[in-house]
């Protein structure tokens, strides 16, 4: 089984009203192209935030702000939706049947006119699979072949029946390297003197904002785009609450659904936890929605299984376990353990607010049951290390899942610590994999196995001024969906 890296995408940017500019070259790679005059101050121009420090490349980008700029410059095969459903973009339609998945492209042009190719997209694979910020999802992807100039195909290692969802990856022109390669995007990048902007690719078919132009402002850090919406020199700003805590400012605020699982893991090498009994006791002593309205102040969503809950696969799944401490009871009963005589330690990051009242509301939960729990709150740093060394009976954890809902990171990967590798609900996820049984056949197994518990799925939020309307229905991954719907008033 495959160890797949944790990456947590934290996501932040600034936006605001700015009209009049001087003169702009535009720069696409080496060539200049056609783009708009974005000196008309008849309209708004927002201006995102990114460091000038950081490479304003799709690969090798670091700093989220600008990780998140690429989003408007580059297209993947398709872009995922709110459900985790892939959209196509470049790709026209595919084909996925065991370790092979079929790509016919749609006819899209690059922002310099020429045509994307096949031999474009499986270039720009290469460079994704490479990647920090793209490498997790692919690491189930083999390789990329040319059938034709508009055909390609993807090998897997192993089946994925979701593997489309992971065709996210930016498509740039084959061989143009280096800063800002050529990309097919909702917006092309340009420069005038020091300063760098965006605006509106006037080669890409049914996009036409009312936001033209993106003026690119340079931050030091994370914290200076957030006070600079403060002080209202920024009408933006994005926050994807990893910090684990959350201040209102004076913004407005909506929040965005991410899929960063939040569990409680056992060790399964626990005299207490190795029994089944004592697992669903403590499942069904947990109020999720309190720790998702209170612990998380709201910004989670509460999950039933180990999948995001807002996920189109299983959008149609009833899967809500309600609080139940009479059923716990007879589960404590059939164990025939004598809970009250153990020592329980509950392992958690104090420097994660969010999960260190979630440990606290665990803590509480369990002992009405007649559990004895010391809850171990260390730094992050020892935190670490004490999960690491399985110094624990229980612990909060998280864990980035990648779009496809890979499931490998609990089952033998980095978050799989406590869990036992030859479970039942990872011998039933491999046969899920190979098509031998359905996906609620593996849930229903899970919930039954519960080498973990899942609780929630946290949100990030995204804040802005007044003077922006629009839905704002940003998706994990492109805070900028529907950008074309935001507008100033």
């Amino acid at each position: 089984m495959k160890k797949i890296a944790v990456f947590i995408l934290i996501a932040s940017f600034i936006l605001t009203v700015f009209s009049g500019c001087d003169e702009i070259k535009p720069v696409i790679g080496n060539e200049p192209v056609g783009v708009s005059d974005i000196s008309d101050k008849k309209e708004g121009t927002l201006k995102l935030a990114y460091s000038k420090a950081d490479m304003l490349d799709p690969f090798t980008s670091s700093m989220s702000a600008n990780i998140q700029i690429m989003g408007l410059i580059y297209d993947g095969l398709y872009r995922l939706n709110d459900k985790y459903e892939p959209v196509p973009v470049i790709a026209k339609s595919s084909i996925v049947s065991g370790t092979t998945v079929n790509v016919t492209l749609d006819s899209a042009v690059f922002s310099d006119g020429t045509p994307v190719t096949s031999g474009d997209v499986v270039y720009s694979f290469e460079q994704a699979r490479y990647s920090p910020n793209y490498s997790s999802r692919l690491l189930n992807f083999l390789q990329a072949s040319i059938s034709s100039s508009n055909m390609l195909v993807f090998t897997l290692e192993v089946p994925d029946p979701y593997a489309l969802s992971c065709l996210t990856f930016p498509i740039v022109k084959n061989g143009s390297e280096g800063e800002l390669p050529i990309g097919s995007g909702r917006y092309v990048p340009q420069k005038s003197g020091e300063s760098t902007y965006l605006v509106v690719n006037t080669k890409k078919t049914n996009f036409n904002p009312a936001i033209k132009t993106i003026m690119l402002v340079p931050v030091r850090d994370s914290s200076s785009i957030e006070s600079s919406l403060e002080i209202g020199n920024t009408g933006f700003y994005y926050n994807d609450l990893s910090s684990g805590s959350y201040l209102r400012i004076n913004a407005k605020t909506v929040d965005m659904g991410i899929n960063n699982f939040v569990y409680l893991g056992f060790n399964y090498e626990s005299e207490i936890f190795s029994d089944a009994n004592l697992r669903q006791a403590v499942n069904l002593a947990i109020n999720r929605n309190e720790i998702v309205t209170t612990a998380f102040q709201g910004h989670a969503r509460a999950t039933y299984s180990p999948f995001n809950p807002d996920w189109y696969a299983l959008s149609s799944k009833d899967l809500v376990i309600s609080m139940d401490l009479p059923k716990a009871e007879e589960y404590i009963s059939q164990s025939e353990i004598d809970i009250s005589s153990k020592e329980i330690s509950l392992l958690v990051n104090k420097e994660n607010q969010f999960k260190l009242e979630t440990a606290e509301f665990i803590k509480g939960y369990l002992e009405k049951l007649g559990f004895k729990i010391t809850l171990k709150a260390y730094t992050a740093d020892y935190y670490t290390e004490a999960v690491k060394l399985g110094s624990y009976d229980m612990y909060i954890g998280e864990v980035r899942l990648s779009p496809n809902m890979n499931l490998f990171p609990i089952f033998g990967g980095d978050a799989s610590y406590g869990t036992d590798p030859l479970c039942t609900s990872a011998t039933r996820y491999d046969q899920y994999l190979n098509g031998k049984c359905e996906l609620m056949d593996f849930v229903n197994t899970f919930n039954e196995d519960l080498p973990l518990i899942p609780l929630c799925y946290r949100n990030a939020a995204a804040s802005y001024t007044n003077s922006m309307q629009g839905s704002f229905n940003s998706c994990d991954g492109d805070v900028f969906y529907n950008i074309e719907e935001w507008s100033f008033r």
